[in-house]
Order: C-alpha cells, then structure tokens, then sequence
C-alpha cells in the first residue's frame, strides 16, 4: 500500500473562491483556497464555526460550484461533470458523514447502512451482511434494528459513519464527525477513519474544531474567514 502524499491527488482545488449572493449583500464564504488530498492521507480542516470549512467541504463534493477557481476529483475538473454524472460519482466514490447525521427516520440503522449499497453493484444478500459488519465494528451492532428515533446522538453518529464506509468510497468526507461522542467514542471513531485511509488508500477530509482530532491527522490546513491561515 502506498504511504499518504506518494500518489497523484484524488482532490485538488486550486485558488478556489465562493461567494454567495442575495438580498443585495455578498458574502465570500471561502477565498483563495488552494490544497489537496492524496490516497492514505488524512487532512484536517480546523477553524471555528463561520470560517469556511462546511462550504469547503460541498465544493469538494461537488455539492456547489465555485464562483472562481478550479476544483478536480481524481484528477478530472467538476465543471467536465453532468449533474447526473456527478451525483453517480458520488453515490459510488465519495462517503459522507454529516454533522447533522441525516438518517432516514423511516428506515432502521442497518437499512440506513445498507441504503447506499443499491447504488452500487452490490447484491441484496451482501446489502445486509455488510451493514451488520460496519455497525458492529463501530460498537452499535446491537442496535441494527433499531429506527434513529430510538438512538442517541452518538449512536446516530456511529451509524452515519458505517454507512459512509458502505460503498468503499476511495474519498470519505467528514463535517464535524466527532460532535456528539465522549473522547473515547471520538478517538475510536476517528482512528478507524485514518485506518480506512491507509487501508483502502482512501483520501479523508475532515472539517473540525475539535482539538482530539490533531494526533490523528496526517495534514492540518487552518481556516480564517474563508482563508488558509
């Protein structure tokens, strides 16, 4: 397996700037930012809340475009992308872990897992067998059944990082994946991410405040109102 930073990135972003518009103000949310991620590695966005990481996060994922600069994933530019190509793109190499979990209440925690596996070529044999190993992997195995309106919110946050390792996404992008968890859940968590890294040689971005992840971290790239400190 080949070592963090010894391959062509699978992001890049170069002199990246979004500004948001409306009510006849404008806002620039990220400004100039220029870095990249490379397979094994794991790279820490820090910076406290307002200062660009989330925004960063959605235009590394395609989920906005920038007002100016260039964004490239696995080394082809987003704006080469159809909508349609993007969003299969991301269904099938990117896993995400949001801050707000977003869990599909109706669905139990394996079927939460499991969700992301009809994107991809997974038979439906394999959807639950998979999901079942990552729950339990993650301390939260016993709770397989058991609907999001049932867990607490460190649970929530277990589950919502099994499903982002579901597909074997090669980019795990994570917002503040640590929020809801005691140190020791924290720590755990985020050392199975950097293992995922290395083991799959997977690149993970990770926007944080949260001083616990710096051990664990092969980069760290410090936002200030939108900037690279």
């Amino acid at each position: 397996m080949n070592g963090p930073g010894s391959s062509a990135p699978l992001v890049r972003l170069e002199g990246v700037t979004k500004v948001f518009n409306g009510s006849g103000h404008s806002t620039t949310a990220v400004r100039d930012v220029s870095l990249e991620a490379r397979r094994g590695e794991m790279v820490l966005l820090m910076g406290p809340s307002g200062s660009g990481k989330t925004t960063l996060l959605t235009l590394i994922a395609g989920l906005a475009r920038p007002t100016s600069g260039r964004v490239s994933l696995f080394g082809r530019g987003i704006e080469r992308f159809s909508t349609r190509e993007l969003q299969a793109f991301r269904a099938e190499r990117i896993g995400f872990i949001f801050q707000a979990f977003l869990l599909i209440e109706a669905l139990t925690a394996a079927e939460n897992v499991g969700i992301v596996l009809r994107f991809g070529r997974t038979r439906r044999s394999e959807r639950a067998a998979r999901a079942g190993a990552l729950l339990g992997e993650l301390g939260v195995g016993h709770l397989a059944d058991r609907f999001p309106a049932g867990l607490s919110q460190g649970e929530k946050q277990r589950v919502a990082v099994a499903r982002a390792l579901a597909n074997g996404a090669e980019l795990l992008i994570a917002d503040e994946p640590t929020g809801s968890l005691e140190t020791r859940q924290a720590v755990g968590i985020i050392a199975l991410l950097h293992e995922q890294a290395r083991k799959r040689g997977a690149a993970v971005i990770v926007a944080s405040h949260d001083l616990r992840l710096r051990d664990f971290a092969d980069r760290i790239v410090t936002l200030r109102d939108g900037a690279i400190a």
